[in-house]
């Protein structure tokens, strides 16, 4: 049967299917808790209406995750796996993804249920380090091999100094508010269903409004980067590249790989250029979060890697123009030359002009 343009098996549909069917569960699920955190003022002090807030709520969190710029959901994929990342197709991936998914909707439907508060986020990226972490022991590799403890760190981080930011911060604004605007009926409880005033009431309204749009731009992002993982895994022909890359995009790409090719080609030494599979193979292993100590012949299959996209983007600059299958290849030679750019800057791997080099070509 045909689904997103490609032709797919029964069974491969049907798990597509349901895989997305989750992902949009997740984010329904999701509500329950986070919308609430969005309306509570309105509702508690009859500014608005249950029904009035929620749905003004849902309409600023769906402006906020269109105007995105999804940061937030390649950081939640960039926590996964990276062989899952790159095979989320397959038996493994879609193991993955269920997994991960069904799990956090239980969480947050049985917190829901409880009338407990809880972050659907810590609840989301417990699930993927789970996954990690379950991949990783099956594997062979030990408890700690499968996860990204880099970009686990940077988000554990956020998630833990995020509410003492927003205590401390809110504790010193209300502080500053009660010596700057002296007005009473601002700080004073709702008296049983009578609204406060019409100036409190816009400001309750504005507080909803930004909230709802916070959330949107940044936890709406979480539900992207899952499905963006699904689709990009199972129908890759549709949406493995950004089919609208223009040509002269592309010549700008093809320029950067080369200089990419020519800045790293120094140091790869006297290491014989790989085969297009040991590249492949060897960056899978060297981007994971244990991968091995970079070498010479690390260097030299970014380096044959990066001419490989070159050659693809100039043969092809019209990502339409390429079959399905070349499409779902090209992606995987994008993603292991970012992520190994990424690792070497990152470790300091590079130094000096190679480094400002590659930083440059990588922010085409």
């Amino acid at each position: 049967m045909e689904l997103f343009g490609e032709a797919l098996t029964f069974g491969a549909a049907f798990f597509l299917l349901l895989a997305l069917a989750l992902a949009l569960s997740f984010e329904f699920v999701n509500g329950f808790h986070d919308t609430a955190n969005a309306v509570a003022t309105v509702i508690y002090t009859n500014t608005l209406k249950p029904v009035y807030a929620v749905v003004w709520s849902g309409c600023w969190n769906l402006i906020g995750v269109l105007v995105s710029t999804g940061a937030v959901a390649y950081s939640i994929v960039a926590l996964l796996p990276v062989d899952l990342v790159l095979h989320s197709g397959s038996g493994a991936g879609f193991a993955m993804i269920f997994s991960l998914l069904v799990s956090a909707i239980v969480w947050n439907v049985g917190t829901w249920y409880l009338g407990l508060p809880a972050s659907s986020s810590h609840t989301l990226i417990g699930s993927i380090m789970g996954v990690g972490v379950a991949n990783s022991m099956m594997s062979g590799h030990g408890l700690v091999a499968g996860i990204n403890w880099d970009q686990a760190y940077g988000v554990g981080l956020a998630l833990l100094v995020s509410p003492v930011v927003g205590f401390v911060g809110s504790a010193l604004l209300l502080l500053l508010m009660k010596v700057i605007v002296p007005f009473p009926a601002l700080y004073k409880s709702p008296e049983g269903k009578n609204p406060p005033p019409l100036i409190v009431r816009a400001l309750l309204v504005l507080t909803c409004t930004g909230v709802s749009f916070a959330h949107g731009s940044n936890d709406g992002q979480k539900g992207m980067g899952l499905i963006m993982l699904i689709l990009v895994g199972i129908v890759p022909g549709a949406f493995a590249l950004n089919l609208a890359t223009s040509p002269d995009t592309a010549q700008k790409a093809i320029v950067q790989l080369h200089q990419i090719a020519t800045t790293l080609q120094p140091q790869a030494g006297t290491a014989p250029a790989p085969s297009k599979d040991d590249a492949v193979n060897a960056l899978t292993a060297f981007v994971s979060p244990k991968g091995p100590a970079v070498t010479d012949a690390t260097y030299a299959a970014i380096v044959l890697e990066s001419q490989s996209v070159a050659d693809s983007l100039t043969k092809q600059p019209d990502f339409n123009s390429l079959a399905e299958a070349d499409r779902s290849s090209l992606r995987t030679d994008i993603y292991l030359v970012d992520e190994s750019l990424n690792k070497l800057i990152k470790k300091k791997l590079v130094t000096g002009q190679a480094a400002t080099d590659l930083g440059a070509a990588k922010k085409t």
